[in-house]
């Protein structure tokens, strides 16, 4: 070999340079695609969670606003309504049987309760392992604290508690330990 030639190549200490950085960048890459994929499971949960609340909500707003109501809603009931002490199933009621929105409120279905997710008909609803769904509902408040219910009032021109009937639907994951998420709609006394 030459004495004035140049040797090309990689040391020993570069090489061990390139092998931690490249451990360093693959190991981040690697916790953000695993943090990602967590992320994703959350997302389907919520999407879930949701499809099974708008199915609850659905389902009791295609019935009759009370149980004195006519069943077209016309005209409305007034000073016939069912008081709100008294909402719930009416007199053993069962879940295929509900006809009125009140006859919801309190059910308590899934995950942890003696009664299974259920759809209109009363089945069992599969696919929702491990899914609570509770339901309340109450006359919408003339005057609230609340500001949505204040501009729902003013919208709608309702000055009568028996105007609405505030349902909530409350879905929530047991595994997961939440809360839930509450998913809300009115009905209007008509």
């Amino acid at each position: 070999m030459r004495p004035d030639a140049k040797q090309s190549g990689l040391t020993l200490i570069e090489m061990v340079l390139t092998i931690v950085i490249l451990a360093i960048s693959i190991i981040t890459i690697t916790g953000m695609l695993s943090s990602g994929v967590g992320r994703s499971a959350d997302t389907t949960l919520e999407l879930r969670s949701a499809s099974l609340a708008q199915s609850y909500l659905d389902e009791i707003l295609g019935k009759r606003f009370d149980e004195h109501s006519s069943p077209r809603g016309i005209p409305p009931c007034r000073t016939n309504c069912t008081d709100e002490v008294d909402f719930g199933p009416d007199g053993g009621e069962t879940r295929a049987r509900f006809d009125d929105v009140d006859d919801y409120h309190g059910l308590d279905e899934g995950e942890g309760q003696l009664t299974p997710l259920q759809d209109s008909e009363g089945n069992t609803r599969t696919g929702y392992e491990n899914f609570r769904v509770r339901v309340s509902v109450r006359y919408m408040e003339i005057d609230p604290g609340g500001e949505e219910e204040n501009l729902a009032v003013a919208a709608n021109d309702l000055d009568d508690n028996e105007d609405a009937k505030l349902i909530t639907v409350t879905v929530n994951f047991i595994s997961s330990g939440d809360e839930g998420v509450s998913y809300s709609a009115y009905k209007a006394n008509f």
